[in-house]
């Protein structure tokens, strides 16, 4: 493969999926790690990315965000791993808080289908009140607002109100970045307000982000990291910037890569 088709391949995985590690592209180009990492330096030079934490990530804008038909397609594998680990921090008779999103939609749906019966779900999201809809034995909580159509929940001041109300056992929340200087951040003003609400409002915060999401910001801050308590992820977050977070006193769980996804998935 030439240089100019290495660098179209790079360009092109990153429009489909944001974010790419030094690893797969050094199995993709059959090439040593050391030579990926020449090639992303130049890149970056050029301005065609942004390198991270053991890869690079897009040049897109920090107000980039896709609607929820856009991210359910990606990462399914990784998304499941992380509902899983997240199901086994819940306890019967928990108080919890599932903010939007496609990973915490799947949350929801193990929450549907598993044995932990006596739990009390708030939520946000359309989708995940109507998903918990189905199982009768499980209270639901919509918290309304002024609805975001492409991503299907709500949020403003109604919401951020309601939500300051409540005190929750556990809040899993979503958001779209996550970084070492900055930390964790989402494009939309008023969906970082509220996620900062569930955060305070709960008595343990869990933030649920596939790796994808490391390395790289969004417009607003939701919190730094010395605020967060657990960040819930997958096998492929990277290595240095997880013993990173670690080392900052955060703790990280990441998933198992399912043995039989399509066997095991729930969607």
């Amino acid at each position: 493969m030439l240089q100019e088709e290495r660098k179209q391949y790079i360009l092109n995985l990153l429009n489909a999926k944001s974010s790419v590690t030094v690893a797969e592209l050094s199995k993709a180009f059959q090439l040593s790690e050391v030579s990926v990492r020449k090639m992303l330096m130049r890149m970056e030079e050029q301005g065609e990315i942004k390198r991270t934490w053991g890869g690079a990530v897009s040049v897109e804008g920090s107000l980039q965000e896709y609607s929820h038909s856009e991210k359910v397609p990606k990462y399914l594998k990784e998304k499941l791993s992380i509902a899983k680990a997240a199901y086994e921090c819940i306890n019967d008779g928990d108080a919890i808080m599932l903010d939007s999103g496609t990973t915490t939609l799947q949350i929801a749906r193990l929450i549907k289908k598993g044995p932990k019966r006596k739990i009390m779900v708030t939520t946000n999201a359309i989708n995940i009140a109507m998903e918990l809809a189905e199982a009768e034995d499980i209270p639901v909580v919509l918290i309304g607002g002024e609805v975001r159509h492409r991503i299907l929940c709500c949020t403003g001041n109604f919401a951020d109100e309601m939500v300051r109300r409540l005190f929750f056992d556990k809040g899993f929340v979503s958001g779209n970045h996550i970084s070492l200087e900055h930390g964790f951040t989402t494009p939309n003003i008023g969906e970082a307000n509220f996620k900062r609400a569930v955060m305070n409002s709960s008595k343990e915060s869990f933030i649920v982000l596939d790796h994808s999401k490391f390395g790289d910001d969004s417009l607003s801050l939701i919190c730094p990291i010395k605020e967060i308590d657990t960040v819930l992820t997958d096998w492929g977050a990277p290595i240095q910037f997880v013993e990173q977070l670690r080392l900052k006193g955060v703790r990280v769980i990441c998933g198992n890569e399912p043995v039989n996804y399509w066997k095991d998935t729930v969607l």
